[in-house]
């Protein structure tokens, strides 16, 4: 008989988002390399050693939970166990569920996780059950409260399903090469792998009712400066219109030093508005973007590939902001080879 998994009640009036993340395999140390992976994310509760000093409920940061089950009782669970559990009445449900699994030990570069959710529609729409890494989770978590993360989980399942690519032939062994990769493969295998780390201080709101381009580094005025002219006055497209009135330049010291994961997680979608274009990035003018003569952006993606940043020259924004807020074009146009 297993245990009640650690959920709070429903809850009342607002609901918050979150994820569930469920230890089913017996190997301690696959689990820590697990949890390592996914950082000191807001509003994590359990288990002991791995929860942030400080909570993410604070009046400065986005409602979120991140439930941890690493009770014994629930090792050697299967999916269908899990969401039977979930089904209980009057208990908070989370947007995402993981569970780790037999493959997740046999994987040391990936680690994937067994997952579920809902796709395009929320509460209303098909259960849908993938694979995904620690650290595409993560950052998944980060950006749950935003609209478009149905989109994104429907996605998911369509890159990594549940399912083997192919049958196994007569007398085969279902193997990983019958598995199709877990969504996120390419983030574990940075060198330097995208994680959320506890800002020094409380982070400001910062809502998405505008393209935002968010200054970290404060080193360098002019270069700002320059940056922010050339942002603006980069062209739409052939129309001959800047982008100065369509971009809102965050210029908030609270932000010095603020890592991509950081300053994602502090992005609340503003309310839907029939005239508003916005893209489902964050743009981040860091110390590389400020020292480097090319000025290149940092693009955080909050809705395909979450948080596998890449850069842009300048006079290329303003473009890619509209291209992406109109759906004309989308991340892969203007993915680089370099992360980061």
């Amino acid at each position: 008989m297993r245990h009640q998994l650690p959920l709070p009640s429903e809850d009342d009036g607002f609901r918050v988002p979150g994820m569930l993340l469920v230890r089913t395999g017996d190997d301690d140390a696959v689990w820590d390399d697990v949890l390592t992976r996914m950082g000191e994310l807001p509003g994590m509760q359990g288990p002991p050693g791995h929860e942030p000093e400080t909570d993410a409920g604070t009046n400065t940061s986005p409602p979120r939970r991140l439930i941890v089950a690493h009770d014994p009782a629930w090792r050697g669970a299967s999916l269908k166990e899990v969401t039977a559990a979930l089904a209980q009445p009057g208990i908070w449900m989370p947007d995402l569920v993981l569970l780790t699994d037999e493959r997740t030990a046999r994987n040391p570069q990936t680690r994937p996780l067994l997952a579920f959710g809902r796709g395009d529609g929320g509460d209303d729409g098909d259960l849908h059950d993938f694979w995904i890494t620690p650290r595409q989770a993560a950052m998944t978590y980060l950006v749950l409260h935003q609209p478009s993360v149905y989109f994104a989980v429907g996605h998911f399942a369509k890159r990594a399903p549940n399912e083997p690519d192919r049958q196994a032939g007569e007398g085969e062994e279902l193997t990983e090469d019958h598995l199709p990769n877990p969504v996120g493969t390419a983030m574990e295998t940075l060198t330097a792998p995208p994680r959320y780390t506890r800002p020094a201080r409380e982070l400001p709101v910062l809502s998405h009712e505008t393209d935002l381009l968010v200054r970290t580094d404060f080193t360098d005025d002019a270069a700002w400066t320059a940056l922010v002219q050339a942002v603006s006055h980069a062209e739409y497209l052939d129309t001959g219109e800047d982008c100065s009135d369509r971009v809102r330049f965050v210029d908030d010291p609270a932000f010095t030093g603020a890592t991509p994961e950081q300053v994602m997680a502090q992005v609340l979608a503003a309310p839907e508005e029939e005239d508003r274009i916005v893209a489902d990035v964050v743009l981040i003018a860091d110390a590389t973007t400020l020292h480097e003569p090319q000025r290149r952006v940092l693009v955080v993606p909050m809705r395909d590939d979450i948080g596998l940043t890449f850069r842009v020259d300048p006079d290329l924004a303003g473009s890619m902001l509209l291209n992406l807020g109109i759906s004309s074009q989308d991340i892969d146009d203007y993915r680089d080879a370099n992360a980061r």
